[in-house]
């Protein structure tokens, strides 16, 4: 009886003890850092971390948009238009023609000039 009752006394102080030891926890505990400098007056602002994303995110979102609205009420600048290129003479007279060509639809007016260009597909 006595052998019980001093087992039960034992494991109940041994929960307690294990129930009011502190808990390691992860990140957590840790004392605050000291400022100093240019820190110190910018977390007077923003003291949380969190509050440091924001305060970045949107200093970077702002200068986003205001190249975007400077570019756009600045206007584009004028493109200068491509000189027309001349057309390119055929380069034999049984030669078939570029299919972009206007000579292509010429070419294909003969029956020999249809018998080429089949041909030349089946090569």
């Amino acid at each position: 009886m006595f052998a019980t009752l001093g087992r039960r006394t034992a494991l109940h102080a041994a929960r307690r003890t294990a129930q009011q030891q502190a808990k390691r926890r992860m990140g957590g505990g840790a004392a605050a850092p000291e400022w100093t400098g240019i820190d110190k007056v910018v977390r007077g602002y923003f003291p949380k971390d969190e509050d440091m994303v924001v305060a970045i995110s949107g200093g970077y979102l702002g200068l986003f948009l205001l190249f975007k609205i400077k570019g756009a009420l600045s206007g584009s600048p004028e493109v200068e238009e491509a000189a027309p290129v001349a057309a390119a003479p055929a380069a034999s007279a049984g030669a078939i023609p570029d299919v972009d060509s206007e000579e292509f639809g010429a070419f294909l007016e003969s029956e020999e000039n249809v018998a080429k260009l089949v041909e030349s597909f089946e090569k």
